[in-house]
């Protein structure tokens, strides 16, 4: 009975929740019987394509609104102007406000309209909701009634970057639209500038083009960018009538061939619907952002509904190159969903209209009204949040937040040429593949990093492989290489004139570095060689001069050099320079002479003199202790003679020369340690005796000598403060040997200035006369220079490097300079002398002697004292014992006795060996 109650209590409350769900979405079908009917103003230019596009979308967003939501009290009302210049636009916002009292209005279409319209918006307090305008210039703070539900153009400006430093694109030139209708792009410039230089990516170029350009015009930009070395490119542009004729003339130059890279914003993506297919296949390979769009039901229905729309059309002129639905029109149908939700949530039925009071006139400028509902409408649009067709509609400081951006290839296949190779989020960066609702992040890898993540690209040219951003111009020809004219270390750059017909040979160290470096490029580079000689044959200038060249903007003679020119301060104000591919700093050579006065005293050298007082200390310690320990066997020997004992063992080794055992055990360990501080005293004197003792002539030179043309002489007059008139330039080896041979007094002088790669050529054939000496004044070293801005310069310096590691610079100089150049006189002084050996080098060694003789002499008193305590125990205890003390006297002759006895043996056969000998 319980159960059959609990049962039909359960059905009861089954029944009863049915029909409240049923009653509330039979009021949701239901009409509001009294709607309040809301004006809202449209601007737009109906004569564009793009503004037929939008009011019709606007007016499908209307309808399905209301059809879903028919119990909503109130209606919104569209008041359209139309407008196509910003006059049109702020007197249409002015009779929308004071004479239609909208509550709102949406557009204009254009930025510069969006300009005055905003500020009309914000003297009525009525909110301007533009879909269009994406200039990222309206904040809410400034223009607080200026609402885009649209995303701003700086929100792709992230992604671009990271995009071209992941492909490893260090330069980029930019194609923005300059015009009424790309208006935007003049705000877009300067943030893109900023995010490029943040990210270390150098604009190159900036071009801009507009509408109204010729073909001409466009041509002859698009030719001249194909003169410059960057070959990735960046458009912003809003018309697609402008993309067609940019991409239709860049076909034509060969700006769109194998090696470039082309990359649109989603000013132009976003609309690639409106483009014709011949436009879409001559955009094969260009890569493109736009905001990601997610699938949905609601969207697959609209697109339908759209289609079936534009058949029904009557007006062939607006919708011939309307082929799909683009964000553009999603984002105007998303902004009347927001709008009337918002609407319905303001009380409008008690809001009053007011006129601003003005002093003055009644012109309508002053004399504005007001919309109370505003502020509150403004409040309402800015919380509203929903998923509409082009995805979450959610505001942030007044515009649209950044979503999912898509990251698409261009392949052509007729109008469906888009494919998406990739996806870009702001927090974490790149994903092939993008969340789904239903499985969340699950299988989605994000990375900074695009290898391995974006799906392969097809570049222009039908490419697959990354282009590496840059070209030199007519790189099917040979690239334009100056050379230096030499007469003198000519081992460098040697340029030889070929039966005086103005044709030169060129060789030299520095060539053979250049092009083992082009050889290890990973492209192909033919140099041509050019020798920067006058009419007659010789030098055409100076270094500078010749860096100076490649300063020239049109019509450039060269487009690199090569050979010893070193890298300065002053000059990569004019050029670019690569890695150094020498040892880099200016050194002194100097003569070098015999030191007599070290000579003279050269056998005290190898010691210091702490060692040689300790050898000394040592010797009389070991004489004290042989003393000590003979005393009792030859008391007849004197103090000193036995202090002596230690250096006469050196002379007179013999085993005999002391008699006690202990005190042969510290002889032989006093021999020990003088032997080896006799070895070391050899070797180094040896060592000494062998590197000749040579000083410099002078340290500080009264004239000095230089390579003549160059900048070492800016060295001895500003830091060396030498006078002008006491240095003097020479331009080969021999005039060096001859000038450092006569010295000053004799009209040659005392030292030689120069770079450390001439310095150590120099030396290598002179190296027994001269030697380095003193400071080494640092410079940049020897590089290849280029145009500023070249591309050439960074692959080349990781040229460098490699033929550095792989030894190859190693074997150039062999082969120019001798076996001995690499490591002979490299940066080495030969004024240092061998060092002397100190005590502390043999502390080790004196300590185990005083040890082992401190140990011999207590050992030697202590047999002794065991010696003497046996013999008295020895008497026959039997027998009269005389007195203590008389006992011990006699033990003490006794032993004295046996001692007398020994030293008498030593004394025989000393004599018998000394006649032996005889």
């Amino acid at each position: 009975m319980g159960l059959s109650n609990l049962f039909l209590y359960l059905l009861l409350f089954d029944t009863i929740l049915l029909l409240l769900v049923s009653a509330k979405n039979e009021t949701s079908r239901t009409p509001s019987k009294h709607p309040t009917v809301i004006n809202v103003g449209l601007i737009l230019d109906f004569n564009s394509s793009d503004g037929f596009v939008a009011d019709s979308c606007i007016s499908i967003a209307l309808s399905d609104f209301y059809t879903e939501n028919l119990h909503y009290a109130t209606r919104l009302a569209l008041v359209p102007k139309n407008s196509n210049d910003v006059l049109s636009a702020a007197s249409a916002a002015l009779e929308l406000v004071n004479a239609d009292q909208v509550e709102a209005i949406i557009g204009p279409q254009y930025y510069s309209q969006a300009k005055f319209v905003a500020e009309i918006g914000g003297k009525s307090q009525v909110p301007i909701i533009s879909f269009s305008v994406t200039s990222s210039s309206f904040r809410l703070t400034r223009t607080p009634y200026f609402i885009q539900t649209t995303l701003p153009d700086s929100s792709q400006l992230k992604c671009v970057t990271s995009l071209v430093q992941q492909f490893g694109w260090s330069e980029i030139v930019v194609l923005y639209q300059n015009d009424a209708e790309g208006e935007p792009g003049n705000n877009f410039i300067p943030s893109l500038t900023d995010a490029f230089q943040q990210a270390s990516i150098q604009l190159s170029y900036v071009i801009s083009v507009s509408s109204s350009d010729s073909v001409s015009n466009i041509k002859k930009e698009l030719k001249q960018l194909r003169g410059i070395q960057t070959r990735v490119f960046l458009v912003h542009v809003t018309s697609p009538d402008l993309a067609s004729r940019i991409f239709s003339l860049a076909n034509e130059v060969g700006m769109m061939s194998k090696g470039t890279a082309w990359i649109i914003t989603d000013a132009l993506s976003n609309s690639l619907s409106s483009l014709n297919a011949p436009t879409i296949e001559l955009m094969e390979g260009v890569i493109g952002v736009r905001p990601y769009v997610p699938k949905s039901e609601n969207l697959e229905n609209f697109r339908i509904r759209w289609n079936k729309f534009l058949l029904l059309q009557q007006q062939p002129a607006l919708t011939e190159n309307i082929s799909d639905v683009n964000l553009f029109c999603l984002r105007a149908y998303d902004t009347v969903w927001a709008l009337a939700t918002a609407v319905e949530k303001i009380q409008f039925p008690g809001i009053n209209r007011s006129q601003e009071k003005s002093n003055a006139s009644r012109d309508p400028i002053t004399n504005m009204t007001i919309s109370e509902a505003g502020p509150g409408l403004v409040k309402e649009i800015l919380k509203t949040r929903f998923l509409g067709l082009s995805g979450e509609f959610k505001m942030r400081h007044g515009q649209l937040e950044t979503p999912v951006l898509e990251i698409i290839n261009i392949v052509g296949n007729g109008g469906n040429g888009d494919r998406t190779v990739g996806y870009w989020t702001p927090e974490r960066g790149f994903s092939r593949k993008i969340a789904s609702a239903d499985e969340g992040d699950h299988g989605v890898v994000y990375s900074n990093q695009v290898d391995g993540v974006l799906k392969p690209i097809i570049w222009p040219g039908e490419s697959t492989k990354k282009p590496k951003g840059w070209d030199v111009p007519g790189m099917g020809l040979k690239l334009r290489v100056g050379v230096p004219k030499k007469t003198g270390f000519t081992e460098f750059v040697d340029v030889q004139d070929i039966g005086n017909t103005k044709t030169y040979n060129v060789t030299g160290f520095s060539i053979d570095v250049f092009i083992a470096a082009l050889d290890s490029l990973p492209f192909k580079i033919v140099p041509e060689f050019i020798p920067f000689v006058n009419d007659s044959g010789g030098s055409n200038g100076t270094y500078n001069d010749l860096v100076d060249k490649l300063s020239v903007t049109k019509n450039p003679e060269y487009e690199a050099l090569v050979g010893d020119i070193t890298i300065r301060a002053e000059r990569e104000g004019t050029a670019d320079f690569s890695l150094p591919y020498s040892e880099s700093g200016v050194v002194k050579v100097v003569r070098a002479e015999p030191d007599r006065l070290k000579n003279m005293w050269i056998f005290l050298k190898p010691l210091s003199w702490d060692l040689w007082l300790t050898v000394v200390l040592s010797a009389i310690s070991i004489g004290l202790v042989l003393h000590v320990l003979e005393r009792r066997l030859n008391p007849q020997r004197q103090l000193g003679m036995l202090v002596l004992f230690p250096l006469a063992a050196l002379a007179f080794p013999e085993r005999n020369i002391v008699g006690n055992s202990w005190a042969r055990f510290v002889l032989v360990v006093w021999l020990f340690m003088a032997y080896i501080l006799m070895q070391s005293y050899t070797a180094n004197l040896s060592s000494i005796l062998t590197v000749g003792q040579l000083r410099p002539s002078t340290d500080t030179p009264s004239c000095a000598g230089y390579q003549e043309g160059s900048f070492v002489k800016e060295i001895l007059t500003n830091w060396l403060k030498l006078s002008p008139a006491n240095c003097y330039s020479y331009s080969s080896m021999e005039a060096y040997d001859r000038a450092l041979s006569l010295g000053c007094k004799h009209g040659g002088v005392d030292a030689i200035y120069d770079e450390i790669p001439y310095i150590k050529l120099f030396l290598h054939k002179y190296g027994s006369k001269y030697k380095m000496a003193g400071a080494t004044y640092s410079t940049g070293g020897f590089g290849f220079a280029f145009p500023t801005g070249s591309p050439l310069s960074k692959p080349i310096s990781e040229a460098i490097l490699n033929v550095m590691e792989k030894g190859t610079i190693q074997d150039i100089e062999k082969n120019y300079f001798g076996p001995g150049y690499t490591s002979q006189y490299a940066g080495e002084d030969l004024s240092r002398d061998s060092p002397s050996l100190t005590t502390y080098s043999f502390a080790g060694l004196f300590t185990i002697t005083a040890f082992l003789t401190l140990l011999a002499l207590i050992c030697s008193e202590c047999s002794f004292a065991i010696s003497s305590y046996r013999s008295r125990n020895s008497i026959n205890p039997a027998e009269d014992v005389p007195p203590k003390n008389e006992q011990d006297s006699e033990g003490v002759d006794e032993i004295l006795e046996q001692e007398e006895s020994h030293e008498q043996e030593v004394e025989l056969t000393n004599a018998n060996n000394d006649h032996g000998g005889g």
